[in-house]
C-alpha cells in the first residue's frame, strides 16, 4: 500500500506542467491592450492638449526669415600652355573656400555694420555669429547658394546680398595683386632691355662717326658710283684745259674756270676716297668691306635688342590692359524679400506636441493602474 502511494506520487511529480511565466505575460499583454483602450478618451484628450500647446508654441517663438542668394564662378581664360601644365580645378570649390573666407566674412561685418547689430566687437565673436546666420554650399552644377536666416527679413536680405559684393571685391583684389605680379616680371627685363638698346645704338653712332658710313650696302655703292663719275668729270675738263693751254694764257677765263672745276672736283673726290677708306680707288675698296662689317655688326646688334624690346613691352602692355579686368561673379538669383517664415515649422511643432501628448497619456494610464 505505501509502495503503490509513493509510486503514484512519484509520477504524478514527474508530470511536466506549463509554463506559468508564458500564460500570465499574454494574459497581462491583453489586459495592457484593453486597459489602453478603455481610457482611449484620456489617451486622445492628451494628444489633442500636447497639439495645441506645440501648435502654440510655435506661435509664440519668435519667427525667422531666410533669404538666399545663388551665384554662378566665372570662368578663368588660361593660355593652352598654362591650362596642360596646370592640373584641371574646379572652380565651384575654388570660390566656395573664396566666400567661406574671413576676408569675406570680415568685409561683411565691415560692410553691414554688424558689430551694431550682434552688441559687440570681438571679431572672432561675430565671425561665429555670422557662421550661424548664413549657410554656404555648391551644389552638382557648381552653383554656389548663401542662404542667410534672420528674426528680421530686412536683415536676412541685406546680408545675402552683401556676399556676392564681399566676393567681388576679393576676386578683384587677387586679379590686381596677380596683375601687379605680372608688371614686376615684365618690368626689369624690359628696363635692362631698353639700357642693353641705348648703349647699342651710341656703339652705331659712334661706329658710323668713325667710319663715316650710315648706310653700308648702298653708300658703298652710291660712293664708289660717285668717285668713277667725278674722276670722268676730271679727265674731261682736264682734256679741256690741255687743249686750250697752247693758245692762251693764264688768264684766260675759260682756263681759270676749268682749273677751278679741276680743283673742286679734286676735293670732292679726295673727301669721298678718304670715307671709303683711301686715299684712291683701289685702297677704298680694300678697306670697304671691314668698315662696312664693323657698321653692320653694330646694327645687328641694335636690331636684335630693338625686337627684344618690342617683344617684351607687347607682353608688359598685355599684362597692364588684360590682368587687372578679371571675371566677374554672376549673380544668378539676387535675395528678395521673403514672405514665408522659415522657423519655426508649425506642422512639426504640431506634430511633436501630438506625440509628446499621447506619450504623457501612456504614462498617466500605466502610473494610474
Amino acid at each position: 500500500m505505501s509502495n503503490e502511494s509513493s509510486a503514484a506520487s512519484k509520477s504524478s511529480s514527474t508530470v511536466p506542467l506549463p509554463p506559468d511565466d508564458a500564460e500570465y505575460s499574454v494574459v497581462d499583454l491583453g489586459k495592457y491592450v484593453r486597459l489602453l483602450w478603455n481610457r482611449r478618451i484620456l489617451l486622445l484628450i492628451c494628444g489633442v492638449i500636447g497639439a495645441n500647446l506645440g501648435f502654440g508654441i510655435a506661435l509664440l517663438v519668435h519667427p525667422a526669415y531666410d533669404a538666399t542668394v545663388r551665384l554662378m564662378p566665372p570662368t578663368h581664360r588660361e593660355s593652352s600652355l598654362l591650362a596642360s601644365l596646370t592640373p584641371a580645378r574646379n572652380e565651384g570649390d575654388v570660390y566656395l573656400g573664396l566666400i567661406c573666407s574671413r576676408t569675406v566674412a570680415d568685409d561683411v561685418i565691415q560692410n553691414q555694420h554688424l558689430a551694431d547689430y550682434f552688441h559687440m566687437t570681438r571679431p572672432s565673436e561675430l565671425r561665429r555669429r555670422l557662421a550661424g546666420m548664413a549657410k554656404i554650399n555648391v551644389d552638382k552644377d557648381q552653383f554656389i547658394t548663401v542662404t542667410v536666416r534672420s528674426n528680421e527679413p530686412e536683415t536676412s536680405v541685406r546680408i545675402a546680398n552683401a556676399f556676392p559684393e564681399a566676393l567681388s571685391r576679393l576676386n578683384r583684389d587677387l586679379a590686381k595683386s596677380q596683375a601687379e605680379h605680372h608688371w614686376e616680371y615684365y618690368q626689369g627685363p624690359l628696363e635692362q632691355e631698353k639700357n642693353k638698346l641705348a648703349e647699342a645704338e651710341d656703339q652705331l653712332k659712334q661706329a658710323q662717326q668713325k667710319t663715316g658710313i650710315v648706310l653700308p650696302e648702298a653708300q658703298a655703292q652710291l660712293g664708289l658710283s660717285t668717285i668713277s663719275n667725278l674722276k670722268q668729270q676730271i679727265t674731261s675738263r682736264e682734256e679741256q684745259l690741255a687743249a686750250l693751254v697752247p693758245s692762251s694764257t693764264e688768264q684766260n677765263p675759260q682756263v681759270i674756270q676749268l682749273k677751278s672745276q679741276i680743283a673742286s672736283l679734286s676735293g670732292q673726290l679726295h673727301r669721298l676716297e678718304a670715307q671709303n677708306g683711301g686715299a684712291g680707288a683701289a685702297t677704298s675698296t680694300a678697306a670697304l668691306p671691314e668698315l662696312t662689317l664693323e657698321v653692320e655688326r653694330r646694327a645687328r646688334e641694335v636690331k636684335y635688342h630693338e625686337t627684344l624690346f618690342e617683344i617684351l613691352s607687347r607682353q608688359y602692355e598685355n599684362a597692364r590692359i588684360d590682368d587687372p579686368y578679371s571675371a566677374s561673379v554672376e549673380l544668378v538669383d539676387k535675395a528678395v524679400l521673403p514672405d514665408e517664415k522659415s522657423w519655426p515649422p508649425r506642422r512639426l511643432f504640431t506634430l511633436l506636441g501630438l506625440l509628446a501628448g499621447g506619450f504623457a497619456g501612456l504614462v498617466l494610464v500605466f502610473f494610474r493602474r
